[in-house]
């Protein structure tokens, strides 16, 4: 990640969540960070459980970016077991970017899952429907724009997909958390949803239509993109900014023989 400044800034508070950590459908190992400028003064544990960065740089800078670079063993298991089921409860109601409006209840009654006996059931379908009816697009929503707002407008990217996917699901009463992560073949990072059910955490990536496998690599979760900023600063300076991230995953198969 590269931020870039339009002029000198000073007094740059920040805290990222660019780290993936371990999973039961993960193993992360030799993890690498590099700040720049180099002043990360912590690292912690956040109330959803991703690691957190935090850091200060005094002196004028105008640019400020982090590498990572690691090894990811995935496909573990299909699966992230509900270790804080006290917890649970918080991914189950909708917050301002979710929150339904018209298009999103239209959109949930004329999809009936009266068929599906199960919270994992209902997510695939919720996602499939999905999948088929939203338009990934490029440049017809933006990082604030809401779950409605997207449904209606009729496009949008791997965001605007799982904060819908959120709202549908919260609709039908199920525990469910939006996911930021790494996707083999993207080049930038990715978004999905994971839904409880029987205390399982089940990854659904409504943007391509499929179950979340091997090929995805987790770093942080919450209820929705808001709580998986990768990057988050204030800072003294009167200018203008741009941001650039960009994800190489290359993949090395490990077969086991008998």
């Amino acid at each position: 990640m590269k931020l870039l400044f339009s002029n000198e800034v000073k007094e740059h508070r920040f805290s990222l969540k660019c780290i993936p950590h371990d999973t039961d459908m993960q193993k992360i190992e030799n993890i690498d960070v590099s700040v720049f400028p180099d002043n990360i003064t912590g690292k912690d544990i956040d109330s959803h459980g991703n690691i957190t960065i935090f850091g200060y740089t005094k002196e004028l800078h105008d640019s400020f970016g982090f590498d990572v670079e690691g090894t990811a063993s995935t496909g573990l298991k299909d699966f992230e077991s509900a270790k804080e089921l006290h917890m649970v409860g918080m991914y189950k109601y909708q917050t301002k970017i979710t929150a339904p409006g018209e298009s999103v209840l239209d959109f949930s009654k004329k999809h009936s899952l009266e068929s599906c006996s199960s919270n994992e059931e209902k997510a695939l379908l919720i996602m499939q429907n999905l999948n088929n009816e939203f338009e990934y697009r490029q440049g017809c929503t933006d990082m604030d724009t809401k779950a409605e707002e997207a449904l209606k407008g009729g496009c949008g990217v791997c965001q605007d997909f799982a904060h819908i996917m959120l709202s549908l699901c919260r609709l039908e009463s199920i525990p469910c958390r939006y996911v930021t992560g790494m996707m083999i073949g993207e080049g930038r990072s990715h978004a999905w949803v994971e839904a409880w059910d029987d205390n399982r955490w089940i990854g659904f990536d409504p943007t391509n239509g499929k179950v979340v496998n091997d090929e995805y690599i987790k770093i942080s979760n919450g209820r929705d993109f808001r709580d998986c900023l990768v990057n988050q600063g204030i800072f003294t300076g009167n200018v203008t900014q741009s941001q650039t991230i960009s994800v190489i995953v290359n993949e090395e198969q490990n077969l086991i023989h008998d």
